[in-house]
């Protein structure tokens, strides 16, 4: 493979020698180092496609030397140069960590096949490594979109079963404390029938932004269907009526359409047992819509709470 790039640490002059003009001719970009420390310094390795490592060096040997290459990376082949032929000798080379061990004196020809063979299958690998990578990545992807709302990039239904699994086996705790706030923006299809659906989605982005921004870290916000929302806190979660009381203010402030939009809320503050979690959850949802609907009921721009604790 020209133009591949090999690092030879060999001590022997005569030996070394012949080597790298033996890799040169075939094309191989090639440094050589008679010692492993200066193969090892700032791990001058890693700029390199391939090792080949003499086994008998003054200071770390080559035994030593692989296994160091090796604990810090599996991608970079090491081949190993030895006069001794006993069996201990090739066990222990393969032992520490090399991906080939060759006699000397070696056939010209034999070994730049071997070498070539230890740098295909490192390809191989980079690429399979590389796919893999993409492929997890691209997984996440899909995943995100799975549970993201498109429109508002808050969270959507689907999101709702994984947070619960995530906060069960987050915690050791037997019993946590979770805050539902369910809130519906007021005379919200008016919005849309005096202003079109464009400023109508306008409005929506708007409110996810501020649940977001203001929840942050202490919970989730999904949009549980058109002018819905619910956020669920998990943290802090005994200050939800407030986190809720200033969603309300700034959406009531923020008129991002030139002109006020106001929401109803429905806070359920409580705590539950691991064990109920799913059962129960959907029972915390629809109190906090019950508290909503009294919301609504009383006038509407309006927090009304249910305190279980």
């Amino acid at each position: 493979m020209k133009g591949a790039r090999v690092i030879l640490v060999e001590d022997c002059k005569l030996q070394g020698r012949i080597t790298r003009d033996l890799l040169v001719k075939n094309g191989y970009v090639t440094k050589w180092v008679k010692t492993a420390e200066e193969a090892l310094e700032n791990e001058v390795y890693k700029k390199y496609d391939i090792v080949i490592l003499d086994v008998i060096l003054s200071g770390i040997d080559g035994y030593e030397c692989c296994r160091k290459i090796k604990e810090s990376t599996n991608t970079i082949p090491v081949i190993m140069l030895t006069s001794m032929e006993d069996e201990e000798s090739v066990i222990k080379a393969l032992n520490s960590g090399a991906d080939d061990y060759i006699k000397k004196p070696h056939s010209s020809l034999e070994f730049i096949a071997r070498l070539n063979v230890q740098l295909r299958s490192a390809r191989l690998q980079k690429e399979l490594i590389k796919k893999n990578s993409e492929l997890q990545e691209a997984n996440k992807i899909i995943k995100n979109i799975a549970i993201t709302d498109m429109l508002t990039g808050a969270n959507n239904r689907s999101f709702i079963n994984e947070y619960i699994n995530n906060l069960i086996n987050g915690t050791t705790k037997r019993h946590i404390g979770l805050s539902t706030i369910m809130i519906d923006i007021d005379n919200f299809k008016s919005v849309n029938d005096t202003y079109g659906h464009l400023v109508g989605d306008k409005v929506l982005k708007e409110l996810a932004k501020i649940c977001k921004d203001i929840v942050g870290s202490r919970g989730v916000v999904v949009r549980f269907g058109g002018e819905e929302f619910l956020v669920v806190i998990d943290k802090e979660y005994k200050d939800a009526s407030s986190i809720a009381e200033n969603i309300r203010r700034v959406c009531e402030k923020s008129c991002p359409c030139g002109f006020m939009v106001t929401i109803s809320v429905g806070v359920c503050i409580s705590e539950i047992s691991l064990e109920e979690i799913n059962s129960e959850f959907e029972k915390f949802i629809k109190k906090a819509d019950n508290m909503l609907y009294l919301s609504k009921k009383e006038g509407k721009n309006k927090v009304t709470v249910s305190n279980t604790l």
